[in-house]
This record gives structure tokens, C-alpha cells and sequence, in this order.
């Protein structure tokens, strides 16, 4: 049980459009003491602005589990989350939500059902956790941070935003469910998950990074790769004309990276005491980039 006294913030009212949240600064959120403060913050309504008090109602209430805000790895960047008093609990059907988190930088957010686009977009410190699905663009530009989604979620997650040069550049996005089209596009650092399968034009233009997949990829994969670091549990068709299969040992390399994927658990027992095969790409663009696959079985 915690004693820590974390927001709870419930959705009371539908919007007649969507609900456009980039305005809200989450940490001055959490220093703020009232309502009187919250009619301070304005939200997006479409294109009409509007009070965050005619949408939202805000309390202050004790939970029982740090956990619940990260429920899903303990990677190093949020270890020490249980020193932050900064937490929030969204609760109500927020699918008409969109850019939760936006810059987050330290708060940690736990959203139990669905959420919108952009959740967690330019994101840099931090945890959101979304107990539900999510929609278009999640994690887009992240830069840091752990964001977690237990369901499904749309096209370009961890990507680049529209006319911009690079998708993730940092922190952990975890995706237990399927992922869209155009998952890990320009992804440039960090480390990137999706237990289930993912859509077409997966890692293109990928800069670096790490991105383990544990289902299948759709069509157009890996085009257009830099570098950086696919992975996946299942085996997969590869594209020749992108990738070729290389016999570098990379053994030290495999051993530094497993623990990390191991800790994913789940899809990974592929490779469990096994060193997986190696392919090189795009061959287009110097062929720096790497996808491993599981190995053969007779």
C-alpha cells in the first residue's frame, strides 16, 4: 500500500469534437491546490477553447500500488519513480483524447481504459501507462521516458511527426498488443517492443535504435535503414533486395544484448541459449542496419 496522495482525474463530459490536451503543463497540474486553479488550465475542443473544468473532474486520493504506474519493466530510468510525488490516474472512456502527456517531463501518468493520438508524444521523462488500446502517434518524437500500452495501437508510434527528420529518439516504448503501419519510422535511439504483430513499413528510414518485434511484420519492412537493430521472435520473410544474411560473429555483442531482451519475456524463448541468424540493410544505404532472426530448426 502507498501512502503517497496521487490526482485522480475522471473525463465527465464528451466532447463534440476531440479533446486536444498539448496546452496542459502536468507538472504545474500537480502543484496546483483547487478547482479554483484547474479553470485556470484551457483545453481544445476541436478549435474552441474551453475550461479543462467543463471536461475534467479532479481529486486528490490515496492508491494502493506504485506499481500500477509502471507495470512493466523496471528499466533504469524509472527506478527511482517512487521518490516522485508527481502521479495522476485518468479515469472514463478517453478514446476522443488526444495529446496526453505531451512533453511530459516526470510525472507519471496510469490511464485505465482507452486513449487518443499523440499520447506521450515528445515525451522526456517520465512514465504513462494506458491499461487500454491506443490511437495514432503514440510515443511520436519521445525522447525519453517508459511508455507502456497493455492493448493495441494505431499507425506511427515512436515515429516521426509530419515534416520532421527523426521518429524516437530515446526511452522505452512497450507495446503488449499489435502495432500499426509505419511502427519505429525514422527511429533514431532508444528501445521500442511490440509482443504482437506489427503493420506495414515497420523501421523505415530507421536512423538506430532497437526495436524487438514479437509476431510477424507487415509489407515494406525495413526500407530505407540506416542503422540500428531489428529483432524478431518469429521467424520472417526477408526482403532480398533489402537484407542479406551475413556469418560476423557478433557473439559478445548477442550477450550484452539478451538480458535486455529477456526481460521482455513473453515471445522471446526463441532464442532462449540460442544465437540467432544476422542479416545486414538496406543494402541501398550501406547495409549498417541489422535484423536477427530466430535459427533454423530441422
Amino acid at each position: 500500500m502507498s501512502s503517497d496522495k496521487v490526482w485522480k482525474v475522471t473525463l465527465i463530459k464528451k466532447p463534440i469534437f476531440r479533446l486536444d490536451l498539448s496546452n496542459i503543463n502536468w507538472n504545474q497540474f500537480t502543484e496546483a491546490n483547487g478547482a479554483g486553479e484547474w479553470s485556470n488550465f484551457f483545453i481544445l475542443d476541436g478549435v474552441n477553447k474551453k475550461p479543462f473544468n467543463d471536461f475534467f473532474s479532479v481529486q486528490k486520493v490515496s492508491y494502493y500500488s506504485d506499481d500500477e504506474f509502471c507495470s512493466s519493466y523496471d528499466f533504469e530510468d524509472i527506478t527511482n519513480m517512487r521518490d516522485l510525488k508527481k502521479k495522476i490516474i485518468f479515469e472514463g472512456n478517453m478514446s476522443d483524447v488526444d495529446f496526453l502527456g505531451f512533453g511530459n517531463d516526470g510525472v507519471h501518468m496510469l490511464v485505465n481504459g482507452n486513449i487518443g493520438n499523440y499520447t506521450g508524444c515528445l515525451m522526456k521523462t517520465g512514465s504513462i501507462t494506458i491499461k487500454g488500446s491506443a490511437g495514432h502517434f503514440i510515443g511520436a518524437m519521445m525522447s525519453g521516458g517508459n511508455l507502456t500500452i497493455n492493448g493495441n495501437v494505431g499507425h506511427y508510434a515512436g515515429s516521426n511527426l509530419t515534416g520532421e527528420m527523426q521518429g524516437m529518439s530515446g526511452g522505452h516504448l512497450v507495446v503488449k498488443g499489435n502495432a500499426g503501419n509505419s511502427f519505429g519510422r525514422r527511429m533514431r535511439r532508444g528501445f521500442a517492443f511490440v509482443s504482437g504483430d506489427v503493420g506495414d513499413f515497420f523501421a523505415n528510414d530507421m536512423i538506430a535504435g532497437s526495436a524487438i518485434i514479437g509476431g510477424k511484420a507487415g509489407r515494406f519492412w525495413g526500407y530505407g535503414m540506416r542503422r540500428g537493430t531489428i529483432v524478431f521472435a518469429k521467424d520472417q520473410e526477408i526482403p532480398v533486395q533489402v537484407f542479406k544474411e551475413t556469418n560476423y560473429d557478433f557473439t559478445s555483442y548477442w550477450g550484452l544484448m539478451w538480458p535486455t531482451i529477456e526481460s521482455f519475456n513473453g515471445p522471446m524463448q526463441s532464442f532462449l541459449d540460442k544465437t540467432p541468424r544476422r542479416f545486414v540493410g538496406d543494402l541501398a544505404f550501406g547495409g549498417k542496419g541489422e535484423c536477427l532472426l530466430p535459427p533454423k530448426t530441422i
